[in-house]
């Protein structure tokens, strides 16, 4: 997404011009739900949200549930009579968002699509220009940036991210994830050479390609994270993947790093940034 004076233009590269204010919005992404708040619009303006919508926890049940992210209901989204739907490519069905894009006299629909950390900063830039409120984009971005000043690591330590279980999936170099690993201080073993051996060119399975055992033993990454999400990884799946690697790597499954981490951090673009370099700053 870029911007320029007079208008914002979304994934797609469709322009739009910055709404007045107050207006009526559907967020169908969970951290622009929370960035929405953040920018300082109200549950008078946030009118419709996904049932996975959960922050800010004080806020958000006030605010009507349309679905989940890949099941949103359009008759429901129709209802709440919105001036604007925002959206993302991974997160959201495109079926769902073609059906709303194309309703006589609907919504404009702004879509989203952040792959690096610098790509979200420019979304809620462009968020903060499309909504009227640069006023609370402007001081965001700059305590974002400063946060991520701030986060120092010695060293990029290998890793391996896991988003799935049963099957394991992972994440390529083409996601947000992978930036903000490396943001977080690893270097994240799913590189294109490792795709190029499995998936061909264009293969959508390539963005969150599946694992197996022996190929997490093959790459014997120093750390394995468990995404408290989309998968809830809890302890015990720490114990069950270390078993299982046993059988393959058994000196090599004793000693690799096996945590949870939370999810949020590593995947949710918006407001949520500023939590995750904070964290990771007090790390350093």
């Amino acid at each position: 997404m870029s911007s320029h004076s007079d208008s914002v233009v979304d994934a797609r590269g469709r322009s739009f011009i910055p709404r007045e204010r107050p207006l009526r919005v559907v967020s169908l992404v969970p951290s622009i739900t929370e960035l929405l708040f953040a920018l300082g619009l109200g549950t008078d303006e946030v009118v419709g949200r996904t049932k996975f919508c959960v922050h800010p926890a004080q806020l958000v049940p006030e605010v009507t549930v349309v679905g989940g992210t890949k099941t949103v209901h359009p008759d429901r989204v129709r209802a709440l009579a919105p001036d604007l739907v925002i959206a993302n490519i991974d997160e959201n069905m495109r079926e769902s968002i073609e059906e709303i894009d194309g309703w006589d006299g609907g919504p404009d629909v702004f879509v989203t699509h952040p792959l690096t950390v610098d790509d979200a900063l420019l979304m809620i830039r462009d968020l903060g220009m499309l909504l009227s409120a640069t006023d609370r984009s402007g001081p965001l971005l700059a305590d974002i940036a400063a946060a991520r000043a701030a986060v120092t690591r010695p060293s990029h330590q290998s890793a391996l991210y896991l988003i799935w279980r049963q099957p394991y999936m992972t994440v390529s170099p083409e996601t947000y994830i992978h930036s903000m690993l490396h943001e977080a201080g690893y270097r994240h073993v799913i590189d294109e050479d490792w795709l190029d051996l499995r998936f061909p060119e264009g293969d959508s399975a390539r963005r969150y390609p599946e694992i197996g055992i022996a190929d997490i033993a093959a790459l014997q990454p120093a750390h394995i994270l468990l995404s408290s999400e989309p998968f809830p990884f809890t302890e015990k799946h720490i114990d069950e993947l270390r078993q299982l690697l046993r059988a393959v790597a058994p000196d090599w499954a004793e000693t690799v790093s096996i945590r949870i981490v939370d999810g949020e951090l590593y995947s949710w673009y918006g407001s949520r940034m500023l939590t995750a370099f904070r964290e990771w700053a007090g790390e350093g």
